[in-house]
């Protein structure tokens, strides 16, 4: 009697651990499951120098990267001359990792858009309204690419120099809501202003039904060496 319930009893530790293993395999293989995600940047230079206009400016980019990872259109939804074509100029020399989708298990390369936000500081003290060319909206984002709310200036840290820019990477999951920042490049004074300043900004859920569950959006935050009270720049 005792040998059968020592043999009852390793027959049932033999199917908890087997039922164990097919549990974890099961939660494996959901983990394991590719996800749809936008384009990444994986090169991208900034312009080497920043005009010298007299006011700052925004510009909103809607850029189309093909499956092999090339921009093939640049899409100008905001402008503010002259840092819109500086920008523009710029993007179409970025490489990206192509956007994904998952089909039958596999993820596979699909052209997509990203969307590219960025604003330039006016050569000022305060962030205020400053003299310039104001902005100019010449059309609206595609549904498939969240939608710019609110976009908030950065402070000019207190401790650079000089002019200043910087692309920060933000991560956002498919209803636009942020999960992470970083910034691409090497290392700056500005970088902790960049973020402070992007890390403020809104955006709306993109509205397209088949919206990537992973998404990237780039800003672009450029600094402007302040000018001194009555100090007028020459252009």
């Amino acid at each position: 009697m005792a040998r059968g319930s020592a043999t009852c009893a390793r027959l049932s530790r033999r199917i908890a651990a087997a039922l164990v293993a097919v549990i974890l395999s099961a939660a494996l293989g959901a983990s394991a499951e590719p996800r749809s995600t936008s384009p990444r940047l994986r090169e991208g230079r900034l312009p080497a120098q920043i005009p010298q206009a007299f006011g700052g400016g925004e510009v909103v980019l809607e850029l189309t990267v093909d499956a092999r990872g090339s921009v093939t259109r640049i899409e100008r939804i905001r402008v503010t001359p002259p840092y819109a074509d500086l920008l523009v100029n710029s993007a179409a020399q970025w490489r990206f990792e192509p956007a994904t989708v998952a089909i039958e298990g596999c993820a596979t390369s699909v052209a997509a858009s990203v969307l590219v936000v960025a604003v330039f500081r006016p050569a000022s003290l305060y962030a205020g309204p400053a003299p310039g060319v104001p902005p100019q909206v010449l059309g609206a984002p595609s549904p498939r690419v969240p939608r710019v709310e609110s976009i908030v200036m950065p402070a000019y840290p207190p401790t650079a120099t000089g002019d200043g820019i910087v692309l920060v990477e933000i991560e956002m999951s498919g209803h636009a809501e942020p999960r992470g920042y970083r910034i691409v490049g090497p290392a700056s004074g500005f970088d902790t202003a960049a973020l402070d300043a992007v890390r403020a900004w809104r955006f709306g859920a993109p509205q397209a039904p088949d919206v990537p569950d992973r998404l990237f959006v780039y800003a672009v935050v450029g600094f402007r060496t302040p000018l001194a009270p009555g100090t007028r720049r020459r252009q």
